[in-house]
């Protein structure tokens, strides 16, 4: 089975995340993998300042502005929304085309959804291509346009499989019209590799991009300031993190600063993978209060490095590690800081919970755990892609119908 990835090539989450799965795929399959991918237009200068995931992607440019009008971001203004999208529209045709141009010698394109040079209107344009490929979409977030105008959802229907992370993120898209069989949860992966048992201090907060965005970020820091009240020394420090930029928001920082909190919050902004793993593998307590948005990236650190969780059954959580979360509201900042207080004081379950989780993420989040997933996935899409390729020549040749049906 020869099988191409569309996707961000550059150093950001989505990078490294394309990056694991393609090893893991390439490791299940004995073959390589292709990636195919482009700047990005996405607002965010990945291609500037932070250089490549890989050198070996088959990357190609594309305009960012025609007449000096940006095309980069979306406006909420309906008529520079569509003068924008006006001008766009050429570009992201062109790149749809030769996404699959690229791609074209593949069994199986899997496109990875994110925003801009992979956002919906690019994605949309690449299915209504027609294509002798399974095409399998990873639907990583929505973004504006489509939420917006919800009928063009729809268009998923022209894949041969879509894949989410979290089961809410299905729901919201059969909601839209989009076919239950067609749509497969596959959990966003993680790197198993255990280092060292080293010296556990601290709670740590994933931000993920969009800072304030039914992450809980405010409940958190109440709880923090209930909980440093209830000891007598320091209490354990607050370490946040994302990938939000080079500086967190300023409300944020003020916020802690007005709850007395500016010596115990620390900053880290954003960390590559390896970071990420070292902050989880020396901390005592993963927190997330999440209300919203998806939380498969720490979640699936944290229990590959046992680390105990407390969060809300939101975010795709409960998908990722089943009933090993310390379950909260997510807008109680007190029952937060009760529980965060239980867990800290109490080593044996911290470590009975760590080491559950471990398990669980051995057994379910790996990425050669979720390769096989998404291979399942591809055969899948296969089968699909037969079917219609059938109906197509049966439409096209109606001569042809009996055979097909035949077949």
């Amino acid at each position: 089975m020869k099988v191409s990835l569309i996707g961000c090539p550059f150093q950001s989450t989505y990078g490294a995340y394309i990056e694991s799965l393609r090893s893991a795929l390439e490791h299940r399959l004995g073959a390589p993998v292709q990636w195919v991918s482009s700047n990005c237009c996405c607002g965010d200068p990945f291609q500037e300042v932070r250089g490549f995931q890989v050198k070996d992607s088959d990357y190609f440019e594309t305009r960012e502005k025609i007449a000096g009008y940006s095309l980069v971001g979306y406006s909420r203004d309906p008529t520079k929304r569509f003068l924008r999208a006006g001008i766009r529209s050429l570009s992201n045709a062109r790149r749809a085309k030769r996404y699959a141009d690229l791609a074209s010698s593949a069994d199986v394109i899997h496109l990875q959804q994110i925003l801009g040079a992979y956002g919906s209107d690019v994605v949309f344009r690449f299915l209504r291509q027609r294509s002798n490929a399974a095409r399998v979409i990873t639907v990583h977030e929505l973004d504006d346009e489509q939420t917006d105008f919800p009928e063009r959802n729809r268009t998923y229907n022209l894949a041969d499989a879509v894949i989410v992370h979290y089961s809410l993120l299905k729901n919201k898209l059969v909601s839209l019209g989009v076919a239950a069989d067609l749509v497969h949860v596959v959990c966003q992966g993680t790197d198993l590799e255990e280092g060292e048992s080293v010296a556990r201090d601290g709670i740590v907060f994933y931000a993920g991009h969009h800072f304030n965005e039914g992450k809980g970020i405010e409940v958190l820091l109440n709880a923090y300031r209930s909980l440093k009240d209830r000891y007598s020394g320091p209490a354990p420090r607050l370490r946040i993190h994302g990938h939000y930029g080079p500086t967190p928001p300023t409300q944020f920082p003020e916020k802690a600063r007005q709850l007395g909190l500016a010596d115990d919050v620390e900053w880290l902004n954003e960390l590559s993978s390896s970071e990420m793993v070292g902050l989880y593998r020396r901390s005592q307590l993963c927190v997330l209060p999440y209300t919203g948005g998806f939380a498969g990236l720490p979640v699936g650190v944290a229990a590959a490095n046992r680390l105990p969780i407390i969060a809300t059954r939101s975010a795709g959580i409960p998908d990722h590690i089943g009933d090993l979360g310390i379950w909260i509201g997510g807008d109680d900042a007190g029952e937060l800081a009760d529980r965060i207080e239980q867990v800290l004081q109490d080593v044996a379950m911290s470590e009975d919970y760590g080491a559950r989780l471990r398990a669980h993420a051995v057994e379910h989040l790996g990425w050669d755990a979720v390769a096989c997933d998404t291979l399942n996935v591809y055969q899948s899409a296969r089968e699909r892609t037969t079917k219609r390729q059938k109906l197509t020549v049966a439409a096209d040749h109606p001569s042809a119908a009996a055979i097909a049906r035949q077949a």
